[in-house]
C-alpha cells in the first residue's frame, strides 16, 4: 500500500520532467520531418478518386458494357505532377512507372477483345508501382482484379 501512495506522489514529478526543449524552444541540432497522416496530399486524393473510378471501370468491363475512359487516362497523366505526401516521390523511377501505366491504359482503351486481361494488366502495373513507393494500399488495389 505504501508503494502505491509513493508512486502516486512521484508520478506527477516524472510526468512533468519529460517533455520538450527548454521554454518550448525548438532544438536546432535536430531536424525532424513529420508527415502528418491526417492531411491528405494532392496525390493521395487523386489516387483515391482513381480507385473509385477504376472500380466503376471494372464493373463496366466485367458486365461487357464499357471500357476504360479518357477521363481515367487523363487522371493517370496527372499522377506524376500531383503533389505527394513525401517530396522524395518526385523522381525518375516514379515518372517511369506512371508512363507505363499510361501506356497500358491507352492500350486497353484501344482493345476490342481481351479487356478483362488488359484491365488486370493495368491493375498489376498499379501494384508494381505501389510495391516500390507506397505498399499500404496494395491489398485494396488487388481487389480491383477481375
Amino acid at each position: 500500500m505504501l508503494r502505491v501512495i509513493i508512486g502516486c506522489l512521484l508520478a506527477p514529478f516524472f510526468i512533468s520532467c519529460t517533455g520538450s526543449d527548454k521554454a518550448g524552444v525548438r532544438s536546432k541540432e535536430r531536424d525532424i520531418v513529420i508527415n502528418n497522416p491526417t492531411i491528405d496530399s494532392e496525390l493521395t486524393l487523386l489516387m483515391r478518386k482513381m480507385y473509385d473510378d477504376a472500380d466503376s471501370i471494372k464493373q463496366s468491363i466485367k458486365n461487357n458494357t464499357g471500357n476504360i475512359t479518357e477521363e481515367f487516362i487523363a487522371e493517370l497523366e496527372l499522377v506524376h505532377t500531383a503533389t505527394p505526401s513525401d517530396p522524395k516521390l518526385n523522381n525518375p523511377a516514379f515518372t517511369a512507372f506512371n508512363e507505363l501505366l499510361i501506356t497500358e491504359a491507352k492500350a486497353l482503351k484501344n482493345q476490342k477483345e481481351g479487356k478483362v486481361e488488359g484491365f488486370n494488366r493495368l491493375v498489376n502495373k498499379c501494384i508494381d508501382c505501389h510495391k516500390t513507393f507506397c505498399p499500404g494500399p496494395i491489398p485494396r488495389i488487388k481487389k480491383l482484379k477481375i
